[in-house]
């Protein structure tokens, strides 16, 4: 049990933590409030509340308004007495350790190197910029001109399919420009020759198929090849 009586709870320890003297000190409490402390303190947070409550909304917002006009203001005076005490510092260095002088110190002649790599580091930054600059515009106008062949060949393709669907209604024969009717029966003489070679393999290859003895029934491929209608191939 502890010290009011009643028992500990499982799995605790009677060992005292290590840091309990340091806690429990004689001024340990030195901090602590009393009860009418307390009940100032919950009074003056009805106050505050009250006056919360009796405030408009719109003098609410008005007060708002004027503080956080307050915090940019001093926001910035901030910065900028940050920005010039900053450039103070650096400035007035730097300017001793290019010119030099009897008034400049060690420390500032050994910036004169550093800053040497600086200048140079900051023109190196400054062309691969433009660099960076000049790939980046012409990058885009590569892309717009992707972009525009991409259209111009979509278009094409549509036409192409347009003029595809009217040959197939228009024979031959029916065309008039002669050079363009020559290439069309050259290519049909070709296509004839073509099914006719393929007919006579085709052919060919079948009697050797059931000829040989294969039980070519039972194989779907061998089937399909022997079987296979030759009107299909017109």
């Amino acid at each position: 049990m502890d010290h009011t009586g009643e028992p500990a709870p499982l799995g605790s320890t009677s060992q005292p933590s290590p840091f309990s003297e340091l806690i429990n000190t004689t001024h340990s409490d030195a901090f602590a409030l009393s009860d009418q402390e307390r009940l100032i303190l919950e009074l003056y947070d009805q106050e505050q509340e009250i006056q919360l409550e009796s405030i408009s909304d719109d003098a609410l917002q008005e007060q708002l308004i004027i503080a956080e006009r307050e915090a940019l203001e001093a926001r910035t005076e901030y910065l900028l007495r940050n920005r010039i005490t900053q450039n103070l510092m650096i400035t007035d260095p730097v300017l001793k350790a290019v010119h030099g002088g009897s008034s400049t110190t060690l420390a500032e002649r050994r910036l004169l190197p550093l800053i040497n790599e600086r200048d140079i580091l900051s023109m190196v930054h400054g062309s691969l910029t433009s660099k960076v600059t000049s790939s980046s515009t012409a990058l885009a106008a590569t892309e717009k001109s992707n972009i525009m062949a991409n259209e111009k060949n979509k278009e094409l393709a549509q036409t192409l399919l347009a003029l595809a669907e009217k040959m197939k209604t228009q024979s031959v024969e029916e065309i008039d420009n002669e050079k363009l009717r020559a290439q069309l029966q050259e290519l049909e003489n070709r296509m004839r020759m073509s099914r006719r070679r393929w007919r006579i393999m085709k052919s060919i290859v079948s009697g050797m198929i059931v000829g040989s003895g294969i039980n070519w029934a039972e194989d779907e491929v061998l089937r399909d090849l022997v079987m296979d209608d030759e009107d299909e191939i017109q």
